[in-house]
């Protein structure tokens, strides 16, 4: 509180005037992060990322939940919100610790990115270890459904590294960093597959070229996928 006329007044004053709008600014950060995550939102507002986007090799992981559609034919809305949040909350925690950032949630939905917009040069790693940890995750989430419950989780993850070009898309008033290209697409195409090869991990013959450590995987017969005129070669990822 200010109760003084002079010019120490005036500087008191401005000082107060200087902290709110630290203050709001900082509330703003912290609740912009929500939406876009922290990493991203530090890279907007310092005017790091290319409003036309940028070429960058990258690994891509996308995860979709299974039985879904009957799923929420048989819930209430308010539960099949909650069941969202708590896996939601779950997979990314376990992206996040490997260095990935959650892009979107689609549905059900999670599509993540490793070495975009931070750099990394072990990103098909983190995202390996990254899918890894989910399925941890998932299952210690089971139980806990299972404990008061409810219906286990099932979900298929896919996992491919290649080039994308990743900034800011959208329209000039409503902007939205993204990945586009090939690689976006055929981590999609993975996911899919998961479901003929009845397994929740499957990684492309890209990824496992840049891995830097050891993983127990599998390698499947080339698959031909929807859109692409040459086969695909994947490994089933054991541990």
């Amino acid at each position: 509180s200010v109760k003084r006329n002079d010019e120490l007044g005036d500087l008191a004053s401005a000082f107060n005037d200087m902290a709110e709008g630290l203050s709001e600014r900082e509330t703003i950060r912290e609740t912009f992060g929500k939406y876009v995550t922290p990493e991203i939102r530090d890279e907007i507002l310092s005017g790091r990322i290319p409003l036309d986007g940028e070429r960058r090799t990258a690994t891509v992981l996308f995860s979709d939940l299974r039985d879904f559609t009957p799923y929420v034919e048989e819930r209430s809305p308010e539960e099949v919100i909650q069941g969202l949040r708590s896996y939601f909350t779950e997979m990314e925690k376990a992206i996040r610790i490997n260095g990935g950032l959650v892009l979107q949630y689609v549905g059900d939905e999670i599509e993540a990115v490793f070495g975009v917009p931070l750099a990394c040069e072990d990103h098909a790693q983190k995202a390996l270890t990254a899918a890894l940890d989910m399925r941890a995750c998932l299952e210690q989430l089971n139980e806990i459904r299972a404990h008061e419950g409810l219906r286990k989780f099932r979900h298929g993850i896919g996992v491919h590294t290649g080039e994308v070009l990743a900034g800011n898309s959208g329209s000039q008033n409503r902007l939205s960093y993204t990945l586009i290209g090939d690689t976006v697409n055929l981590t999609s195409r993975l996911q899919e597959l998961t479901k003929k090869f009845k397994c929740d991990i499957l990684a492309s013959e890209e990824t496992v070229k840049n891995l830097t450590g050891s993983f127990d995987l599998e390698r499947e017969d080339p698959q031909m996928v929807k859109g692409y005129s040459k086969p695909v070669t994947v490994y089933r990822v054991i541990e």
